[in-house]
């Protein structure tokens, strides 16, 4: 019997003694990040059968359980990955919503003192003052520049910071998954030579690595044979087992400024797409990246883009002091374009500005892709910002205002090389003012309409303005030539000398355009283009042609101009001219009145006269006499004026170049008008407009950040809370336990005494 309650107590003090253990263990951890608490697990030991009763044989120690539960630990892990996704996101998104927001850095301030400076220069165009105001718009342009470029460059530094911040992440991300993978190993020993035992302060520390993995970026965790495998993105495997696919932060293909993350796959990297990696602080970063920074770049630049090339535009249309025509006022660079890497073709996109108020904030993504027999290879062009698609069997084609081609029509890109096109992302820092001489600002207009004294009519003309740097004339007697419009990609060296084409008939076409021109037809929403040739080849794309095919009221685009030549009422004869030319000097032109007919007479001889009344227009072929409308705005060869009163038989018009741009304002009240009118965003909205909705943009996305954060935040405290009150040590209730087992151990101790006493006094018997 002594034996037996020896062995009792031998088991009740080993029992106890764990249990110190234990609780000693948890108390020493109460602060180890990631610790779970553990308890002793106790059972009875198999009673024995004595005479009819069991009697108990003390107690046996199953195993040290961690308190741990997988459900709440995934719950802390998604909140964690959620939480550093917003608090990345916002930590960054805060400093461009700083920058925009400063009155001091921002760019509303130095637009509104360069406009104010532009309507003072209307309004005192002359001696003295005007000196002064042309100085101040000079000075306020180039402040303009320089705020513009600032905030330009301090968005560049956050772009780079981005890629250090994507660098370090990576790396980390490395370094955590090699830990879980020898955590893996470390693990599989353990139990196999424990004999099945749970390591469970290596399992602490395997769950605790997983736990700071999602800071860095979301994962799914599958545990496969008592091995932890880690997934990211969308399956990419980052961990099996005890093998790891190690990470790299490598310049994208088709921008080596650009960070992204890649893993080998047989020897070589493959990139993974950002979209693809979300949550963490690398998701938050890419997110930022993509959603904001490239917004932001685009926007500014976008914005230095309209400003300039609006501004050079109407800027190229007026006189300066000395009598010539304006020249560009801004400098900026144009659009980007950078063939992949992994490209095995040689050619490379040349992207123009078509139309920049029609620009988005994206950049575009070109593939040469094959297709589908019997069909031709293709253009894919690919909006970056929302995916929208448009293709085309060749180029050029203008999408969201950027004409794309090729450098050279006769290298053409491999089938699925790949080209990204920046239109605005760099333009803001290369913004300046072009000109250093205040007598160069064209504030006047190289055109001149009188109305002599001699007159015996009280009819009167308008100051007259220029409409276009092109004007557009013909000798045809059936058809006509509208009015050109040129696009921002429109450079004054053109039309170095006048481009007459020449119409052709079997079948009709239009002859004239040089060797190796690029023309674009469009005819009921479908664009056609051709290369010019010596030699037709049907076969080449884009085909080439002798003569351009001729669609009466199509489109046709060439080097930046459009225009359209119309049957009216019938097709040109052959041989009949349509000539393009520079709209200045204005050839001196004397309209005379007949008031038998109500018309007026005199135009140049092969000008196309439009007459615009209303909604109603009117073209009249070259050598007609123009009715007079009164209020109708007369258009022709890319100059425009508005008649109006009562004009007698004889009475004239004079339509003349003018002299010099001295004391003349028009053009520059037309270039201080560019602040208000609205010119970008498809024409929905002017330069202060597109800025403020950006700062709008910045400023929405940083609100909703900091109220996400803040809920994000909380979640992840509710998820912690609800972990540590569950497998957190508490030092109170451990206390209890101490206490506990100190008392069992105590009492045990004192049972194996009185064992010992009870078979000391069997053996005294015996002597």
């Amino acid at each position: 019997m002594g034996t037996s309650i020896l062995g009792i107590g031998q088991s009740a003090l080993a029992a106890a003694q764990l249990g110190i253990a234990t609780t000693g263990h948890n108390i020493a951890n109460a602060n180890t990040p990631g610790y779970n608490r553990q308890i002793l697990l106790q059972s009875a030991a198999a009673a024995q059968n004595d005479g009819g009763s069991f009697i108990g044989q003390g107690t046996k120690v199953g195993e040290v359980r961690r308190i741990y539960n997988e459900f709440v630990n995934q719950q802390v892990n998604a909140t964690q990955a959620a939480q550093n996704y917003s608090a990345a996101y916002l930590g960054q998104v805060q400093r461009i919503n700083n920058l925009v927001a400063d009155q001091t850095a921002g760019i509303s301030p130095s637009l509104q003192e360069f406009f104010s400076a532009m309507q003072n220069l209307a309004s005192t165009p002359n001696g003295t003052a005007g000196a002064a105001a042309r100085q101040a718009v000079l000075s306020m342009g180039s402040a303009l520049t320089t705020r513009i470029g600032n905030l330009g460059d301090q968005l560049d530094q956050v772009s780079e910071e981005v890629n250090s911040r994507i660098t370090q992440a990576v790396s980390e991300i490395n370094g955590i998954a090699k830990e879980i993978s020898d955590l893996n190993d470390s693990i599989e020993t353990a139990e196999s030579i424990s004999g099945g035992a749970t390591p469970n302060d290596l399992l602490d520390q395997r769950d605790y690595a997983v736990t700071q993995l999602s800071k860095l970026v979301n994962v799914s965790v599958v545990e496969q044979s008592g091995k932890f495998n880690i997934f990211i993105g969308t399956g990419q495997p980052l961990v099996l087992g005890s093998k790891v696919s190690v990470l790299q932060a490598t310049p994208a293909l088709t921008d080596s400024s650009r960070m992204q993350v890649s893993y080998e796959n047989n020897g070589r990297l493959i990139q993974l797409n950002e979209q693809s990696i979300s949550g963490g602080t690398l998701g938050g970063i890419f997110a930022f990246r993509t959603n904001s920074l490239d917004t932001a770049r685009n926007s500014i630049g976008r914005l230095a883009v309209a400003i300039a090339t609006e501004f050079n535009d109407q800027h190229k249309l007026g006189q300066d002091l000395n009598g010539q025509i304006g020249t560009d006022f801004f400098a900026v660079a144009g659009p980007v374009s950078t063939p992949s890497s992994a490209n095995t073709g040689t050619a490379n996109i040349a992207a123009t500005f078509a139309d920049v108020g029609a620009l988005t904030l994206s950049d575009y993504r070109v593939q040469y892709l094959a297709g589908t027999v019997p069909n031709p290879n293709y253009f894919k062009i690919t909006r970056v910002s929302d995916g929208t698609v448009q293709t085309s069997n060749s180029l050029p084609a203008v999408v969201d205002g950027i004409t794309f081609n090729l450098q050279s029509t006769t290298v053409l890109p491999a089938v699925n090389d790949e080209y990204l096109v920046k239109p605005t992302a760099g333009a803001a820092a290369t913004l300046r003012v072009a000109i250093t001489d205040v007598a160069k600002i064209a504030a006047g207009v190289p055109l001149s309409t009188t109305t002599p004294s001699t007159n015996l009519g009280t009819g009167k003309i308008t100051a007259g303005t220029i409409d276009s740097p092109v004007a557009s004339k013909s000798n045809s007697l059936t058809a006509t030539i509208g009015a050109v419009t040129v696009a921002d990609s429109y450079t004054t060296n053109t039309l170095a000398s006048p481009l007459t084409l020449t119409f052709a008939t079997g079948p009709n076409a239009l002859a004239g355009f040089p060797i190796g021109a690029l023309v674009s037809v469009t005819s009921g929403g479908v664009t056609s283009n051709y290369e010019v040739a010596a030699a037709a080849a049907p076969a080449a794309n884009p085909p080439q042609v002798v003569n351009v095919p001729y669609t009466s009221g199509a489109t046709i685009t060439y080097s930046g101009m459009c225009f359209a030549i119309k049957d009216n009422p019938t097709a040109p004869s052959a041989g009949e001219t349509f000539t393009l030319a520079k709209s200045t000097p204005i050839t001196a032109t004397t309209l005379t009145f007949n008031s038998g007919t109500n018309s007026f007479s005199g135009f140049p001889a092969n000008a196309n006269v439009t007459v615009k009344n209303g909604n109603t227009v009117t073209s009249y072929v070259a050598g007609s006499s123009i009715p007079y409308v009164e209020g109708a705005t007369v258009s022709f060869n890319g100059t425009s004026f508005v008649m109006s009163g009562i004009y007698k038989n004889g009475d004239v018009i004079n339509i003349s170049n003018n002299a010099s741009g001295t004391g003349d304002n028009r053009n520059a009240v037309l270039l201080a008008g560019l602040q208000t009118k609205n010119t970008m965003s498809s024409g929905s909205t002017s330069f202060q407009g597109a800025y403020g909705q950006f700062v709008s943009l910045i400023g929405n996305k940083t609100h909703e950040l900091e109220v996400t954060n803040t809920a994000e935040t909380k979640l992840l405290d509710q998820a912690v809370q609800a972990q540590q009150s569950e497998s957190g040590v508490n030092l109170d209730e451990e206390a209890a336990n101490l206490l506990r087992y100190q008392q069992a151990y105590q009492a045990a101790g004192k049972l194996m005494q009185i064992a010992s006493q009870l078979f000391d006094a069997l053996l005294a018997l015996g002597r």
